[in-house]
């Protein structure tokens, strides 16, 4: 059975999209695109409670109503309303890491989380220990970058496919700045897509009900590692980077790094210490679908990082 749902899934997942693609305007549909672990979730359930419209998760059958589609899909120009969510790719990391981790103990049977497992012993060994993330994290970077499976292209690769050029019809938002105001920035996005002015009451009553203390039961930065809702913070890298890993993923997404306007440049990588007994990572130069440089030209447009 679980074989079955997954590939149903899969199935309703592509064919909503062709739906949306050329037909989303007759019913309509709104987007929540991200790369995975960008905060989607939380602000796809936002979205579909101010505008108190559904907001279908999991299903088997293709959609064909007024609804919030969250999803990782890659760009396409047709479709309309597209509210896309990133984040620091090397919190995107962390989270990634520690939420497949978490998967791989509720539900180890699953089809695909077996395909993972098998994933992770070729590049950590077997009989890995899941919590030791310093020692595992550079592998699972080089993996997601060269062979993500989550989403068809890499964190980089995605950013620029969405983000060169700035496209009308998406409201851009960044995990960080919805943390920081999350009324404020999650208003802006709403109100590019509809005429009606914002009801700051009714927008104050969403950000309050799908507040991280609400939904996790416990404050902000305070990790649970078996929620999905593990911390819910900006910069958590920091306490999970090693030298190596930053090698790894300066490698593959510096540039990007550097033009969403993270960092200045690259000098944040000699400052993340190494652990014990790591040695400089050594990659061949990534080939040109990941280079990102082009993410320059829409930095432009973007508001000033504070």
């Amino acid at each position: 059975m679980g074989l079955l749902r997954e590939n149903q899934q899969r199935f309703a997942n592509k064919t909503t999209k062709f739906i949306g693609v050329w037909w989303g305007e007759n019913f309509p549909f709104w987007y929540v695109c991200e790369y995975p672990k960008a905060g989607g979730t939380w602000l796809s359930r936002m979205v579909a409670d101010y505008l108190d419209i559904p907001m279908p998760q999991y299903t088997i059958m293709p959609l064909g109503c007024q609804c919030v589609i969250h999803n990782h899909w890659m760009f396409n120009a047709r479709l309309r309303r597209v509210f896309y969510l990133y984040r620091d790719g090397r919190d995107v990391m962390v989270s990634f890491y520690f939420y497949r981790m978490r998967n791989l103990r509720q539900n180890p049977d699953s089809p695909f989380n077996r395909r993972l497992m098998a994933r992770y012993e070729r590049a950590f060994g077997d009989g890995f220990d899941p919590d030791n993330i310093r020692e595992h994290l550079p592998a699972f970077i080089d993996l997601e970058m060269r062979r993500p499976m989550n989403a068809r292209i890499n964190w980089p690769t995605h950013i620029a496919q969405w983000c060169i050029p700035r496209r009308d019809n998406v409201a851009y938002l960044s995990y960080e700045d919805l943390l920081r105001d999350t009324a404020g920035t999650l208003g802006r996005c709403i109100a590019k897509f509809t005429t009606e002015p914002i009801d700051g009451h009714r927008l104050q009553s969403t950000v309050d009900r799908y507040s991280f203390d609400r939904m996790a039961g416990r404050r902000r930065g305070v990790e649970d590692r078996s929620s999905f809702l593990r911390k819910g913070v900006a910069g958590d890298w920091r306490n999970h980077f090693t030298r190596q890993a930053a090698e790894v993923f300066d490698h593959y997404a510096g540039q990007t790094l550097i033009d969403l306007g993270y960092e200045r440049d690259r000098a944040w990588v000699k400052q993340c210490l190494d652990a014990p007994g790591c040695i400089r990572a050594m990659h061949p130069r990534p080939s040109p679908m990941n280079e990102s440089s082009g993410v320059r030209r829409w930095l432009t447009a973007l508001p000033l990082r504070s």
